[in-house]
């Protein structure tokens, strides 16, 4: 018999669904369907569940700790060593993954390495005890979950559209991730919570979970992911037929505003990381119980991206995607502002949640759409596999590895408020850099097409 938290659990599991229908109702609604083409919704889902899938294996400590050090044998700090082999090879491969997403067919690549993944699942379920070889296993996670995976996912979303369409495609990819994130992580609960013969057992049918769920991820993507090279750039159809050059690829390396793009993920991505160290605030500070704060943590996390990111596409592909980027930094500036301000008192729970929400929701709406405005920095669509590469090498890894011990070194060193004070001023500091750089490359765009502009008339004259 299922213990009452495993009952609880999977009761629970009926509110994904419920909320996921709810929500793609009011979707339809509000901002019409995903995309015009059937074909492309099912493409992007396809990608976005592979996405889902995976992360699930590599950060399995994150939510069965006691299962893996049950079933491993391993000490704390070999299980913390395992993870760490894990970054350091997505680190190595971030830009590789770069220069073969714009050479190579990112559908191919994404086959490839779901496949890869799979069998490293269960490769992990067979020498779950032998700590040299799990060493090795999560270093190839490593590589298929980035090296293969990471920019030709993103590249595989631009290939689905024109690019007046890019920001709608990007947030129904990030509204889909969501989807399939909590579907995959709420269906591993119900699979350890039904097997009732200990926590080992239970922890080896999550991984076959995770492996299934790798390998129908792939196989989705597979036969029903279809590129549209020719309605992703209309004006580039002759070139988007041959694969650029190597010189071509390297040379994003060489663009300033690449580089003030990576910023401006690094001021997105990393008030989003470091959003995380709002769950302990509800219990440390507030006083309100784990359970409940965990609640509030899966919410924010899952449900926003839900109505977020899509209606954020749409909006952003009509107004711009830079302007709405810096809409959507203003607002969350004056957010983080008022949210500094409120008296740290469980009677203001309410508000205080009020404020967390409408941050997270504006905040994942910006996620997902950024890498849409690649375009509209001038960007060639043919090599922003690299862009992204490098976009997610100073905006993604760097706060990973950075704002984590950070701020845990600020929590050991000070009194939980005025710990958590500096936190989010350290937060807000990233928002209003997001901020300053989005604006600089809003006034790089508008003086190229000045000069566009100028160029034209010179030839009408």
């Amino acid at each position: 018999m299922p213990s009452p938290a495993a009952e609880w659990v999977i009761s629970t599991l009926h509110f994904p669904s419920r909320l996921t229908g709810y929500s793609m109702k009011i979707l339809n609604k509000k901002v019409g369907k995903p995309v015009k083409n059937s074909k492309k919704t099912v493409g992007i889902l396809a990608c976005a569940f592979l996405y889902s899938s995976m992360y699930l294996l590599p950060y399995i400590k994150y939510i069965f700790y006691d299962a893996v050090v049950a079933a491993s044998g391993f000490t704390n700090t070999q299980i913390g060593f395992c993870l760490t082999v894990y970054i350091i090879a997505c680190i190595i491969g971030t830009l590789p993954s770069g220069y073969i997403s714009d050479k190579l067919s990112p559908k191919k690549l994404l086959v490839i390495s779901g496949v890869g993944h799979a069998i490293l699942s269960f490769l992990y379920l067979m020498f779950i005890q032998n700590y040299v070889i799990t060493l090795v296993i999560y270093f190839g996670m490593g590589i298929t979950s980035v090296l293969l995976f990471w920019s030709p996912v993103f590249k595989a979303v631009s290939q689905s559209g024109s690019q007046e369409e890019q920001g709608k495609l990007y947030g129904w990819f990030e509204s889909f991730n969501g989807v399939g994130s909590m579907v995959f992580n709420f269906g591993a609960l119900w699979v350890f919570a039904r097997i009732t013969g200990g926590a080992v057992a239970a922890l080896k049918g999550v991984v076959i979970f995770y492996a299934a769920m790798s390998a129908v991820a792939t196989l989705m993507v597979l036969f029903l992911y279809r590129p549209e090279l020719a309605a992703a750039a209309d004006e580039h159809k002759s070139e988007e037929k041959e694969k650029p050059s190597s010189k071509e690829i390297l040379a994003v390396l060489k663009m300033p505003r690449v580089w003030l793009f990576s910023l401006l993920a690094l001021g997105v991505y990393g008030f989003y990381a470091g959003s995380s160290y709002l769950t302990p605030y509800f219990s440390t500070v507030l006083g309100i119980s784990v359970v409940f704060s965990g609640s509030l943590a899966t919410i924010k996390n899952y449900g926003t991206r839900f109505v977020g990111a899509p209606v954020a596409g749409a909006i952003c592909d009509k107004i711009g995607r830079l302007k709405f980027l810096v809409i959507g930094f203003c607002i969350t500036i004056v957010l983080m502002i008022a949210f500094m301000l409120m008296p740290p008192k469980a009677g203001l729970l309410v508000p205080i949640m009020i404020l967390m929400f409408a941050l997270a929701l504006v905040n994942v709406s910006m996620k997902g759409v950024q890498f849409a405005a690649l375009d509209d920095i001038g960007v060639d669509p043919k090599v922003n596999g690299m862009a992204i590469a490098i976009a997610t090498l100073i905006g993604y890894n760097m706060p990973d590895m950075l704002l984590h011990p950070l701020f845990g070194a600020i929590l050991d060193a000070n009194e939980p408020i005025a710990a958590y004070k500096m936190i989010f001023a350290v937060l807000l500091g990233l928002l209003v850099l997001g901020l300053i750089v989005t604006i600089i490359l809003m006034a790089i765009t508008k003086k190229d097409k000045k000069k566009e502009n100028g160029k034209a008339s010179n030839k009408a004259a």
